[in-house]
């Protein structure tokens, strides 16, 4: 046991008997440099009894090298690749080196880390350290925060070690690593953090990973640990100011003494009158380095910039310094390194970074030529690169070249935080003003897809100094107009796409339509529809001279009385000019020869018509964009053309579409893609009924949005959440829920989220029973403006709205209400839609029996095709209201029977006890139905019992969940006897026998 660390050890070792238990478990030990992190993963090794250990680290000067970090974790294990899916093992490969480069979603090689880590551990407990994990090369450290997020029962003990004092210059690019403490992926901030569990103490850092604050040892303990390791009696006087000193920090205490004499540990002598404790660890290695000779000074240094420790490559860069071999033996004998094999390894990670800060630059700079020198094979190329650029001061274009192909490889192999920090820095090197800000450009590219969107906007300033050349520069506003989309405000991301369209109309009208495509649907996002049709103009604009409704043809004309003519969509305002929907469908395959463009610009037509309120005339583009898009088959074209069945109101044929392209996202491993598509999937599930479904996807997708620190995404998943726990009851989680996505959604005016969150607190509002308040609700909803609602969520909320103000005898906003949703609803729309509007009917009556009688049944013959079983037993809950109102108690019943079922079966607590009540009031004894166990079920396990229920096996719905098999099975068993089954054949008749078990309940 080490000393005063009873405590620490204590954790540790229950995190590696739950590793025994099939427990998986994380901790992030974190404290300054010296506080005795690698001591408690040393101890974790020794205590690893029947476990396999794999260790690693980062490397300060290794963080740039994407994936070395991992690839030196899962060296030892790379054998076991052969049973991780094909697909997986290949990104892994690659990313190793291992094989050639896979290009997709960064993310794949991270799921690939956790299925090999689980299938390691199939053969027993897994134990892996990493030590220095602040200096993890960023691809390594993404990859290992997303591991360690989902180990759950696979017998996986997972140690970080994390510094968080200052961070020092990179010893390859002079600068501070950007990828290091604070915004590492492994590193929280410094401060308290909320509380992480029972038992444990820690705490979670920024990674949402436990987390344990290392201190100083006490002064007991500190003593103690002195007298054990020093051979000087030490004076009481001497130990009390050492502990003093070093605040108990146990590196310094064991290395402090070695500066003193005998006599002055022994109180004979007075000690130095400044100790060197500011920078004490690294001083102390500092002052026992420059006691060597200069030979073995220069060896270490080596050493230090060279971060393999492969002793041949050391001596062979020391030999172009004219610096012997046997200087290695001095350096050994000092204590500073030790040789084991062909590897040296420093006595500690502190003596690295002081060797190497203790240098001058023309010492440093030396090194670095030194070992470009000797750096000369294929596999090395990447650590050259860098060296050589280390070794230039002012520009090189030999250097720049070299470290741009780096570069290259780096975005191959999915390493894109370290592609950005290589094209970065071969921008400062290279001479020409143009060719800067093309580095510079996709040096901000390789930052976001990285996952750092910061660093891209801070990129993209830089290259705006150099490029000039229109293409390049719309190639960096379109970048930054994707980046504000996601992680910003849509109205902002639109001005930016717009105005980065405009010069290359002519240069390249591909990319032109792209970009306004994108801004067309940030402007469908925002619900703006003056500048949803601006896109549409200049969209149109681009069409061949000689296609109807292109540019330079005049326009239609418009109808009597100024009207835009038939088929078009008009923006308002000043040179407002009319948009020809059937043109544009006519045209489409004239227009550009990529369809995906093209059908993206069809959508845009269609979502302009559909903001106008002529959902009859959006239908004709809506359902060409879908066509094309569907031919298309990757999963972002595959997404768009679910969004278009979804507005044409064709449910199921929208709900297959979101689904094949989720999959065949999870299948390329894009994990950055999916919750893109998973929220309007949850979104369309929610509205069908389907909210075990809805619950789940919404929850993985709300995970995965805050993996790939998309915020915007993440709001539009809590506010679906925040619905179905209104729907159901749970009033905190629908606060809770609606309060984050509102925070976001309305101050980044993100229209949708904003709606569908308001919306979900209103129908807390009407389930509870608080009619006034659900009404100031819904008409607020009803009054938002763009960024503060949606036209589409305030369409889907109307029938709600009608139901409040009729309750609150306001006549004109339920009528106002009505009408927005018949107009919406159209000779087109789908039953579901005209259901509503025949139970608003019902509702604006008033003493209007025969209308209000034949309202309601129109209303619910239309719910039977409709799909929609929530809105259909609203619909019978009000009609069952109003014959009872009536006396008609007997026919009432037989509605509110079926409203009261249904609402039992969607686990619609607060509705089914408004039914419950209301048959009471007709005399009938209403028993609440036992609940279903399926509604005990998490949204994982649902989504994990669903699979099953389809015939998955453990393996594949891991692959498709982003788990590892251990994992899907463990929550297999929970779901086994929360069902009261016992076995996979069991659970698959259950949902043969009833195909909705799992699409209702929680």
């Amino acid at each position: 046991m080490l000393h005063g660390r009873e405590w620490e050890c204590g954790i540790i070792a229950q995190l590696l008997d739950g590793a025994r238990d099939r427990r998986s478990g994380v901790l992030v030990l974190r404290g300054e440099a010296g506080v005795g992190k690698s001591a408690l993963l040393d101890f974790a090794a020794s205590r690893a009894d029947g476990m396999r250990v794999l260790r690693g680290g980062g490397v300060e000067s290794e963080s740039e090298l994407p994936y070395a970090a991992a690839h030196q974790l899962l060296r030892p294990v790379a054998d076991r690749l052969a049973a991780v899916p094909a697909g997986q093992a290949a990104a892994l490969r690659g990313a190793f080196g291992l094989g050639p480069p896979v290009e997709g979603d960064r993310f794949l090689v991270s799921v690939a880390v956790l299925s090999l880590l689980s299938e390691v551990a199939e053969d027993g407990p897994l134990l892996c350290l990493v030590d220095d994990a602040h200096w993890l090369d960023g691809p390594s450290a993404d990859a290992l925060a997303f591991v360690a997020r989902r180990l759950e029962a696979e017998g996986v003990a997972l140690l970080f070690a994390v510094r968080d004092d200052t961070i020092s210059p990179h010893p390859l690019t002079g600068a501070p690593d950007s990828l290091t403490w604070p915004s590492h992926p492994l590193a929280g901030s410094p401060g308290p953090s909320s509380g992480f569990g029972i038992r444990t103490g820690a705490s979670r850092s920024a990674a949402g990973l436990p987390e344990l604050r290392l201190r100083g040892l006490e002064p007991e303990a500190a003593r103690a640990l002195l007298a054990e390791r020093t051979s000087v009696a030490l004076a009481p006087e001497v130990a009390a100011l050492l502990v003093d000193s070093t605040a108990g920090n146990p590196l310094a205490l064991l290395e402090l003494p070695g500066s003193l004499s005998a006599e002055q540990l022994a109180g004979v002598r007075p000690l130095p009158e400044r100790l060197p404790v500011g920078e004490v660890v690294e001083q102390i290695f500092l002052d026992r380095v420059r006691r060597l000779a200069p030979a073995a000074q220069t060896l270490l240094l080596v050493a230090a910039a060279e971060e393999s420790g492969d002793i041949g490559l050391v001596l062979r860069a020391a030999q172009e310094l004219r610096v012997a071999p046997d200087a290695l033996d001095e350096a050994e004998a000092a204590g500073l390194l030790r040789v084991e094999g062909d590897i040296m390894a420093f006595r500690h990670p502190l003596v690295r970074s002081a060797v190497y800060r203790g240098a001058t630059f023309l010492q440093r700079r030396a090194v670095q030529q030194a070992l470009a020198a000797v750096l000369d094979g294929n596999g090395d190329a990447d650590r050259r690169a860098w060296h050589l650029a280390a070794a230039v001061t002012g520009q090189d274009e030999a250097a720049a070249a070299e470290l741009e192909q780096s570069a290259r490889r780096a975005t191959r192999r999915g390493g894109h935080a370290a592609a950005a920090s290589a094209f970065h820095r071969a921008a400062a090197l290279t001479t020409e003003a143009e060719s800067r800000g093309r580095l510079l450009t996709q040096a901000a590219e390789a930052a976001w897809l990285g996952g750092q969107p910061d660093r891209a906007r801070s990129l993209l300033d830089e290259a705006a100094a150099y490029a000039s050349e229109p293409l390049l520069r719309a190639q960096g506003e379109h970048l930054r107009g994707a980046i504000e989309g996601l992680c910003g405000r849509p109205d902002v991301a639109y001005a930016t796409l717009v105005a980065g369209s405009e010069p290359i109309t002519e240069l390249d009208p591909i990319q032109a339509a792209v970009m306004l495509t994108e801004a067309g649907r940030l402007a469908w996002t925002a619900a703006d529809l003056p500048k949803l049709a601006e896109a549409g103009r200049r969209l149109s604009s681009l069409l061949p001279a000689n296609a109807p409704g292109a540019g330079g043809a005049p326009p239609r004309e418009a109808g009597p009385a100024g009207s835009p003519a038939e088929g078009s969509v008009t923006a308002e305002g000043p040179g407002a000019r009319v948009v020809d929907v059937e043109a544009l469908v006519a045209g489409r395959r004239r227009w550009v020869p990529d369809d995906g463009v093209s059908a993206g610009a069809l959508l845009l037509v269609g979502l302009a018509a559909l903001l106008g309120g002529d959902a009859e005339r959006a239908a004709p583009s809506l359902r060409e964009g879908r066509a094309l898009a569907q031919e298309r088959a990757d999963p972002q074209s595959l997404a768009l053309a679910a969004g278009a069945a979804m507005f044409i109101g064709e449910d199921a044929a929208a709900l297959a579409l979101f689904t094949t392209s989720a999959v065949r996202a999870r299948a390329a491993g894009a994990v950055s893609v999916l919750p893109l598509v998973l929220g309007p999937l949850a979104a369309l599930q929610m509205w069908t009924g389907r909210f075990a479904a809805a619950r789940a996807t919404a929850t993985e997708g709300l995970r995965l949005s805050l993996d790939t620190r998309q915020d915007n995404t993440a709001a539009h998943h809590r506010s679906v959440l925040a619905w179905i726990a209104a729907v159901q009851g749970r009033a905190e989680e629908c606060r809770t829920e609606a309060g984050a996505a509102l925070a976001q959604a309305i101050g980044q005016r993100l229209g949708p989220p904003a709606g569908i969150a308001a919306w979900a607190l209103a129908l807390l509002d009407l389930g509870e029973g608080r009619m006034a308040d659900a009404f100031d609700r819904l008409s607020a909803m009803a009054d938002a403006g763009p960024g503060e609602g949606h036209p589409l969520v305030k369409i889907f909320a109307a029938a709600d709205l009608v139901e409040a103000a009729v309750r609150m005898e306001r006549q004109d906003r339920a009528t106002a209400a009505l009408e927005r949703l018949q107009s919406w609803a159209g000779p087109a729309g789908s039953p579901w839609a005209h259901a509503l509007v025949s139970r608003c009917r019902g509702l604006v009556a008033g003493d209007d029996a025969g209308l209000a009688e034949a309202s309601f049944t129109e209303a619910l013959s239309l719910h039977a095709r409709a799909g929609r079983p929530f809105d259909a037993a609203r619909t019978a809950l009000l009609f069952g209201e109003a014959l009872r109102r009536r006396r008609r108690r007997a026919e009432a019943r037989r509605h509110l029977r079926a409203a009261s079922e249904a609402f039992e079966r969607l686990d619609a607590a607060p509705w089914a006890e408004l039914a419950r009540a209301e048959l009471q009031a007709t005399g009938e004894s209403a028993r609440k139905r036992d609940p279903s166990t399926a509604a005990d079920l998490t949204p994982q396990e649902s989504q994990i019992a669903r699979l099953v229920g389809e015939g998955g096996t453990n393996r594949e719905i891991a692959a498709h969940l982003f788990l590892s098999p251990r994992t899907v099975d463990y929550h297999l068993h929970k779901v086994f006897v929360k069902l009261g089954i016992s076995s996979r054949g069991e659970l698959v008749r259950l949902c043969i026998e009833d195909p909705g078990l799992l699409e209702a309940g929680r």
